[in-house]
């Protein structure tokens, strides 16, 4: 049976259950701009750090691991400054709950880092896209590769890169309530990779 593609609402509905006390998961260290800390040296583009508690935990991580955080502000300057110094983009800024269009600072940096020139590994929908639509507004980033987590979003049928999935926390009760079909993750890999023609195979819920 095809992989199935999540809309926002399912999407939010599993996230949910996830994280409920049937579920028993934390977010502390998900959710997209947790999520894009992992495994690297980064420096932090936060311009706009959430008031609630998680945000603040995630602040105060990032001091105390010495993990670079640019200043708040609207000024993307120091944005510009860190893509020179980067390697990667590891695009974590937007959730599946994002709705075009971006808000400033957003709207000048989103073309900023497309115009670096830079890979882009996009978490779960690329910046800037509908998470039903796709990139249907032309403004968001097109990232090289995509991790999607839990399960695809309808949004990113039309990508074109590397699709990985990641997340390899669903139970098997859950993804057959949901009628999820997800593929085997090889060995005790966290991810696994779908296919080129998986788009043209899946179904809408």
């Amino acid at each position: 049976m095809a992989l199935r593609y999540l809309t926002a609402k399912l999407a939010q509905q599993i996230d949910e259950e996830l994280m409920n006390a049937a579920g028993a998961f934390s977010i502390d260290q998900g959710a997209e701009s947790r999520e894009g800390m992992f495994g690297y040296t980064p420096t932090i583009w936060m311009p706009k750090p959430g008031s609630k508690e998680i945000y603040q935990r995630l602040k105060t991580q990032c001091i105390n691991m010495k993990i670079p955080v640019i200043a708040p502000s609207n000024d993307t300057s120091s944005l510009r400054d860190a893509l020179a110094r980067s390697d990667v983009v590891l695009d974590a800024i937007f959730g599946f709950s994002f709705k075009p269009p971006a808000r400033a600072p957003f709207d000048v940096a989103l073309p900023m880092i497309t115009e670096s020139k830079l890979p882009i590994v996009s978490v779960d929908i690329p910046s800037g896209w509908d998470v039903e639509k796709g990139n249907a507004e032309g403004v968001g980033l097109v990232p090289d590769v995509l991790v999607s987590l839990t399960a695809p979003k309808e949004g990113s049928k039309g990508f074109s890169g590397r699709h990985f999935l990641g997340g390899r926390f669903v139970t098997k009760a859950m993804e057959e309530k949901y009628s999820l079909n997800l593929p085997q993750y090889p060995g005790f890999d966290q991810i696994v990779e779908l296919p080129q023609s998986e788009a043209s195979a899946t179904q809408k819920l």
